[in-house]
């Protein structure tokens, strides 16, 4: 049996951290830590969305010269 432990952090934060004890085969094992490691992922990636400041919008266009605006659908 082995003990496996993952931690993420985000900007020097830990914001998940998973201890698991694996055992089996060599492929059991493998399966295992592969599950762990794209449950973790998920979460991480989740985390990271969650640090954005400020939501933006995605795209924007020019409103004037060289300003720009939000863009929406004009009906």
């Amino acid at each position: 049996m082995q003990q496996v432990k993952i931690t993420v952090e985000v900007d020097g934060e830990v914001v998940d951290q998973v201890i698991e004890e694996v055992d089996g085969t060599l492929e059991q094992r493998e399966e295992k830590i592969d599950a762990l490691t794209r449950q973790l992922a998920s979460r991480t990636l989740q985390a990271s969305v969650d640090r954005v400041a400020v939501p933006r919008p995605l795209f924007r266009r020019k409103a004037g010269r060289s300003d720009t605006r939000d863009s929406k659908r004009e009906r």
